[in-house]
């Protein structure tokens, strides 16, 4: 895809190069797009991106990790992928920053997948959304890092 075919969710200071940059506020003059995830519906239109990159910031937002993948399945074109990591639970530092709202395992994503036995029996009352864990795995300092998929 197009580099402006991605969206970067909560920037910060890493800024991807050539993608839609955002962040909460313009703390930086690469952020493209400032607003508050915790207002529904986000910004964008339906089938605007290729890909998110939503890397340790669903854990800091006041919505659910359903709201905010219902939101990013919304944006996503078919085909599209969500790539995200969030701190484990037990994770060293995880319950060290005062920012963290939620606290998951590597299994919450299972949820949003009807493929997964926690998505068979519980997703379609939880989200109605369906996603594919195309990859997941736990990194350094127990972080999850996954790639989704919208079931469009």
């Amino acid at each position: 895809p197009a580099m402006t075919d991605i969206l970067s969710l909560g920037a910060r200071n890493s800024i991807a190069p050539g993608a839609v940059n955002h962040d909460i506020v313009r703390h930086r003059p690469e952020i493209n797009v400032t607003w508050d995830l915790n207002r529904l519906p986000w910004l964008w239109t339906d089938d605007s991106f290729d890909e998110i990159q939503a890397i340790s910031v669903f854990e800091h937002l006041q919505i659910s990790l359903i709201e905010a993948c219902n939101e990013c399945w919304r944006i996503l074109r078919p085909g599209g992928r969500l790539v995200i990591k969030f701190p484990m639970w037990d994770g060293p530092t995880t319950h060290d920053d005062p920012t963290h709202r939620w606290y998951w395992s590597d299994k919450a994503l299972d949820y949003l997948d009807p493929t997964t036995r926690p998505g068979r029996e519980y997703g379609g009352a939880y989200s109605v959304k369906p996603w594919a864990i195309i990859d997941r795995g736990i990194i350094k300092q127990r972080n999850v890092k996954a790639i989704l998929e919208p079931r469009k």
